[in-house]
């Protein structure tokens, strides 16, 4: 079993994270992404000037560790500046210091593998409130678009597509799951609470992520993997679509 990676210190979030060849709509584009402590060993090292030893304290890592972020993240940007590709900042293993832990935030337990956080409440637990927010239908997707088929992976989808019955539309939120060493399935099932999601229709899902959203009040569903979307939406509104009663995804986040 691979090691959990250390959290790695950033000084702050990028103010833009996106950036992308003029004149290209996005949708036309292939994406890289660039985690935070990327961008951050890249900033102390090739903008401020600082020799690795430095730059390694301050990001609370090994000189190996740098060296190696420094690498994934050079090639990251290399390739997109030369290949012209959409440059997305995001993800990765990074604390802020002064409690902000993005893996505290993602499993919304206490971690103490990270130096960094600080628990004013000795609590460190998920406050995933009783009861949902709202009753959005959110479905794991392979694409960003209604004709898009049914993504199996809860936490490692590519997309989720969320249906406002309210509203009568759409809303497509890219999942960063797959970026993630671990936690991708927690950190899923909190996004999508937060977004009003009361419905969740996908092929498997693991046990954290199940307990979570089944404490909240949300309801799950199965659905196969060669459907697109708009039919699977169908297929729940018809009663077609059977519950999953216990998560299905042994071993997963």
């Amino acid at each position: 079993m691979a090691r959990e990676p250390k959290c790695r210190r950033v000084e702050s979030i990028p103010k833009v994270n996106v950036f992308k060849p003029v004149g290209i709509p996005r949708s036309c584009l292939q994406e890289i992404v660039v985690k935070v402590e990327e961008l951050e060993a890249i900033r102390l090292k090739d903008l401020l000037g600082l020799e690795q030893e430095e730059c390694a304290e301050r990001m609370g890592i090994s000189r190996p560790t740098l060296q190696r972020i420094l690498i994934e993240g050079r090639e990251k940007i290399a390739g997109a500046l030369i290949e012209g590709k959409t440059i997305r900042i995001q993800g990765g293993d990074y604390c802020l210091g002064q409690g902000h832990c993005r893996k505290e935030e993602l499993l919304k337990k206490r971690t103490e593998h990270c130096p960094y956080w600080e628990d004013s409440t000795g609590e460190g637990q998920c406050n995933v409130g009783t009861k949902i927010s709202g009753t959005k239908i959110a479905i794991c997707a392979s694409g960003d678009s209604p004709s898009a088929l049914v993504d199996g992976r809860f936490g490692r989808c590519a997309y989720f597509i969320i249906w406002n019955e309210e509203q009568g539309k759409f809303e497509v939120i890219r999942n960063n799951g797959p970026e993630l060493n671990q936690g991708a399935g927690t950190g899923a099932v909190l996004e999508l609470l937060r977004r009003g999601v009361g419905i969740l229709i996908c092929n498997r899902i693991g046990p954290k992520a199940f307990a979570i959203f089944n404490r909240a009040g949300g309801k799950i569903y199965g659905s196969a993997e060669d459907l697109e979307i708009k039919d699977v939406l169908k297929q729940y509104r018809a009663g077609e679509l059977p519950p999953i009663k216990t998560a299905n995804h042994v071993g997963a986040n």
